[in-house]
């Protein structure tokens, strides 16, 4: 009995490569719009919101300008809300805690 069985339709052939894996699509602009979902939310609720936005908003600008994301202008507007928002909340505080201590709120 012989070895095995050759036939030439049997042969094994390599398949053809590819030069490089496929690339998946770009990141969008999640950061940016995160950002200014966080500066708008700080300009009305609270400052740490405000600051939250203006990290996510410096990053996303910065990866915009790399061109690893996209969503520059709205990182642009996230973070110059939430600079406005921080500005806003910086004032109000202690204007309404002068107004608490001057109608004796604190004893």
């Amino acid at each position: 009995m012989s070895e095995g069985y050759e036939h030439p339709s049997f042969e094994h052939q390599p398949l053809p490569r590819q030069p490089y894996p496929p690339q998946g699509p770009p990141p969008g602009a999640g950061l940016a719009i995160g950002s200014l979902v966080c500066s708008i939310a700080g300009l009305i609720l609270c400052a740490p919101a405000a600051i939250a936005g203006i990290v996510m908003g410096h990053i996303a600008y910065a990866r915009s300008r790399r061109g690893t994301a996209t969503g520059g202008a709205v990182a642009v507007a996230g973070f110059v809300i939430g600079y406005v928002g921080v500005v806003v909340w910086g004032v109000m505080i202690p204007f309404v805690i002068h107004e608490l201590i001057k109608y004796g709120a604190f004893g």
